[in-house]
Order: structure tokens, then sequence, then C-alpha cells
């Protein structure tokens, strides 16, 4: 059986990703390009622990994970056989669209390379801060008050932090309005249920965040793009759009934009505030990324109290956390609070408490001013690498995790994405960030997920392919 194709010797090389998954998805890959057929009998843990120099324990981990997924079962201690026959791929532009990038990508199947993504990979996470968090919590006599289901509006002491965070950068608020959510998404949700009726038009980012659309959809609200420019959203098409679709509400991304990795500029944020002012226009400023810019970075919170603001942690310390939180007038504040009691109850102040710590420590300043170092770094790198690879860079973004590119000849995202699924690679193509899936030839990378040899050497071929046609 081909389980010591030479290709495995290259995998195990691959950083970021445990044996046991190494193991496993070249096993995976070769069941599902037909090399290792239905009804094939696989080594025994034994035999696949010599011929990898692995533990039994990983052995049996590879084992396990294959049988979860439906690859192969044990057979009346004969051993274990191959039970999935290969299905050709025939993917249609539905296959790829924003459920397939949102489930596929956290699956524990998903491709390893996940240029796509839009988190901060395992060595940006806060590791070290966060198990001294946990520490202090257990030797402490916290944890019996923190299951239980706290205050409505979350922990008081990490909304004190918070206040003070944003203090730095000139959005001053209150502890009070300000609410604890599950995430920035259910900030998001919250914010569009207090804000919006079923049936109504939000404006939002053309090209925007994708997920964005997806809970849109969901809410029964009507996404309609307002174009985003190098400078941020194009007033004219704002103005015009909004005349058009009498809208109330726009969602929009002030700093570090996702996918675009655009900060826009001053003299765009005060011409939205003063047409938000004008018209009543509420503005959702989704605006996760902010503490990976710069302090003096601007956006509309600073400049308009009736803007809501939404942020997160998961940027910054580490998407498991789940921490998110909300700014609002205190009448939609209200409401915010209300849904999600409805929806949620509560929010769990152990991550919560986890945050606070990390904040009251002092540590995570110098961990912001050493992680947007990073971030810099690696937008220069992957910039660089695209570039050699045939891409072209739409703008060169000052920190953050997004690089916006596309090859400089017209290709099909669909098929591209294809083709990079099948060779375990995850792309993220742009049209998964426009309103209604329009047509767009870029792509997102994630500088912390992308710098990868393999990667390269795949863009660099699909350039070769498509510049002899």
């Amino acid at each position: 059986m081909p389980l010591s194709h030479p290709l495995f010797l290259q995998s195990k090389l691959r950083e970021k990703e445990t044996l046991t998954n190494k193991i496993f998805h070249f096993i995976q890959r070769e069941i599902e390009q037909g090399h290792i057929t239905a009804g094939e009998r696989l080594p025994s843990i034994r035999t696949l622990a010599d011929l990898y120099s692995i533990s039994h324990v990983t052995a049996a981990n590879v084992y396990n994970k294959l049988s979860e997924n439906g690859y192969i079962q044990s057979k009346n201690r004969s051993g274990y056989y191959v039970t999935k026959t290969p299905i050709p791929l025939s993917y249609t532009q539905s296959s790829f669209n924003p459920d397939w990038l949102l489930q596929h990508a956290y699956e524990d199947t998903s491709p390893h390379i996940k240029a796509g993504g839009g988190w901060l990979s395992e060595q940006q996470i806060f590791t070290s801060s966060i198990q001294k968090s946990l520490k202090r919590i257990a030797q402490s006599n916290l944890i019996p008050s923190l299951m239980e289901y706290g205050d409505p509006a979350g922990l008081r002491p990490l909304r004190t932090d918070i206040r003070q965070l944003l203090e730095r950068r000139n959005i001053h608020t209150i502890e009070n309005a300000i609410t604890l959510t599950h995430g920035a998404s259910q900030a998001l949700e919250l914010s569009l249920r207090a804000c919006t009726q079923p049936g109504d038009i939000v404006l939002v980012d053309d090209p925007g965040y994708c997920n964005l659309y997806l809970l849109l959809k969901n809410l029964n609200l009507h996404a309609v793009g307002v174009p985003y420019t190098k400078e941020g959203p194009d007033i004219d098409a704002l103005l015009k759009i909004q005349h058009q679709t009498k809208a109330r509400v726009m969602v929009t991304t002030s700093v570090l934009h996702n996918p675009t990795g655009i900060c826009t500029s001053l003299d765009n944020i005060n011409k939205i505030n003063e047409i938000s002012k004008k018209i009543g226009l509420i503005l959702i400023e989704d605006n996760i990324f902010l503490d990976l810019a710069p302090i003096r970075q601007p956006c509309l919170s600073q400049n308009n109290s009736n803007v809501i603001h939404i942020g997160s942690f998961s940027k910054t310390i580490g998407p498991g956390l789940r921490v998110g939180y909300i700014i609002a007038p205190p009448t939609i504040t209200q409401k915010i609070l209300s849904y999600k009691m409805s929806i949620s109850l509560t929010t769990p102040q152990i991550n919560e408490m986890i945050v606070h710590n990390i904040l009251k420590s002092g540590l995570y300043v110098t961990h912001l001013s050493d992680l947007r170092e990073q971030l810099f770094q690696n937008q220069k790198k992957v910039s660089n690498a695209l570039k050699c690879s045939g891409l072209k860079i739409y703008n060169r973004p000052m920190g953050g995790l997004f690089i916006w590119a596309r090859f400089t000849c017209d290709i099909s995202p669909l098929k591209i994405t294809q083709i990079a699924a099948e060779n375990n690679i995850l792309l993220a193509p742009g049209y998964l960030f426009r309103p209604n899936q329009a047509s767009s030839q870029w792509f997102r990378f994630n500088v912390t997920l992308s710098d990868n040899k393999e990667l390269y050497s795949f863009l660099k071929n699909i350039t070769c392919a498509y510049s002899h046609k």
C-alpha cells in the first residue's frame, strides 16, 4: 500500500500541525485520490507506528480519527479497512460560498494550508498570558462565582478595562454603555437586531466581511454594497445608494478592513460622520482589528457618539476565548441587553475574567506592540512572496492580517479554489466577500497562515499555466 509515498516525508516537515493530523491528512488524501481503494486493508497500528517512527498511541489516534470521519472501519479484530470510495470533485460556485468558508475552515479535516483563514496562527496567540490568567483563577476562590450567570452586560471589571483601553484612542464611553458578547459575531447580530426590522436594507462594504452577509440573510435583511476604495467607502456612491434605498443602517470597517487591509482615511471618516448626523444613518463600526493598528489611527467612533462600536479580543489574544463587546447609545444598549438575555442569557464570566487578568497585568499593551511588529514583518514577507509568485497586490497594508491580491491575468477564481482544495490548500476567493457573491478576480490571504513554500509553489504553477494560454 502507498503509505510510504515520498510525499508523506515532505508532509512531516510541515510546521503548525500535530503529528497525528499530518498522518491523518496524508492518509485521507491518499484515500480521496484513489491511491488507497475501498476495501483495502491498512497496516496494523504496530506496523504504522514502525513505518513512521511514532508511538503506538499516535498511530491509534490516527486510525481513530480516520474512523470517526468515516474513512476506515475495524472488522472483527482482522484490522482496519478503507470504507470510503473517492467521489470525483465537481464544484459549482455555490459549493464555495460563505457557508463553506465559515464551516470548512474550522473542521478537523480542513486543508492544512489555510491561506484564506481569518484568524491568528497558533504562534501569534497570547498563550503565555492565557496560562498565567488561568493559573491565577485556579489559585483564587473565584471559580464558584464565575460559574454563575453574572451581570447581563458582562463582567464589570472587564468593561472598565475596555473603557480605559479605548480612552487611549480618544474613544470616550462609560461602563454602562458597554455590553460584553460571545465574540464579535454575536455583537453584530445583537446590534442589527436592535436597529432593524425584518425586510430592511442594510448598507455594507463591497467587498466586505463575508460572514456578515450570511447573518443579514438569516435575519431577513437585505445587503446593498457600497464600493470600498483605498480611502474607505466611496462617499459619492454612499450618498447615491442611500438616497435610492432610504437605508437607515450601515455596517462598515474603518480600521484594517477585512478583506483588503485598508484603513479609512481621516477625510473619509469625517465625511461619513457628517452624512450620518445629517440624515440619521446609524453606523455600526465593526472594528475587531482596531488593537492591531497604531494608537493614532482614526476611526468613526472618535467623532460620533451615535456610532455603534464593535470590538473583540479574538484577533489579539485568542479566537477561542469568544470575548467581544458593543458600545452603543443608551436606548440601543437597552435593546441589545434584552436581545442578549433572550438569546443566551449572559456570557461566560470565566472567559471574561481571563481577558480581565491579561489586561490588568499590563502585558497586553506590550503584547500588542510585539504583535503589530510581527504582522508588519509578515505583511512585507508575504507581499513580496506573492508578487514573486505572479500575483498583484491591491495595497500594502500597514499591518493586520490580510492582503488582497490577484493573478495578473484573468482566471477562474472558482476553478483555482477547487484546484487548491484538491491540493490541501484553503483559498478565499473574492466573490465570497461581495454581496450576492458578485464576480471578483481577487483573493484574501492571511499573512500569518500564508508563509508556506507549498502555497507559493502552487500559485507559481497557476501563474505559469494561465500565462501560456
